[in-house]
């Protein structure tokens, strides 16, 4: 059975009902307490429908983590030196963090955020197109697998995000990420 264009639209504006319901309500009552049925009554569709577009409850999570990712990618970096561009990909990563609060507290509190990023979370391509283009362009010296520096700082970026929420959001976390960012920099720079 081929599918069709309508058939192709309508699956995915269904799983974006679904992620954006089990988003809300991960939010509003807690990961744990969510279930299928919860997430497929938001999305007014029946719980096989929610179980065929995301297999496990882990998949909403790595769904929009990868959803911040296509964010990132989306950014139009292609003039500004690696440094820069990895700078807009942090500061953009803070204000969704920033957005999503409540979100993300609750999916770092309940540890699902850590499994979501140990299940295939992979790092951004906008990082590694950043790094790829720092060391074509002679920023990042030409020994240094651009890969490797962007898997770096997307470490980096992960574990200032634990601890910012681990802290209540007692301070900027892009200020924090820009710091790190400084520091991995003048050890990568040429």
């Amino acid at each position: 059975m081929t599918s069709t264009p309508r058939r192709d639209q309508r699956r995915t504006e269904t799983r974006e009902r679904l992620l954006t319901a089990a988003l809300e309500l991960f939010a509003a009552q807690g990961y744990a307490a969510t279930t299928y049925d919860h997430i497929a009554e938001r999305a007014d569709v029946g719980r096989q429908t929610a179980f065929n577009h995301f297999r496990r409850k882990e998949d909403f999570v790595t769904a929009w983590v990868q959803r911040r990712h296509e964010a990132l990618d989306r950014l139009d970096e292609a003039h500004a030196s690696a440094t820069e561009s990895l700078a807009g990909a942090l500061r953009a990563l803070a204000k969704l963090n920033e957005r999503e609060y409540a979100l993300a507290k609750e999916l770092h509190d309940s540890g699902v955020l850590h499994a979501a990023f140990s299940l295939g979370a992979t790092t951004p391509l906008a990082f590694v197109t950043a790094a790829t283009r720092g060391r074509e362009q002679g920023e990042i010296r030409p020994e240094l697998d651009p890969t490797d520096v962007a898997d770096l700082l997307f470490d980096t970026y992960i574990t200032t995000l634990g601890r910012w929420l681990a802290a209540d959001a007692s301070y900027l976390l892009a200020d924090a990420l820009l710091a790190r960012l400084s520091l991995l920099a003048a050890g990568f720079r040429a």
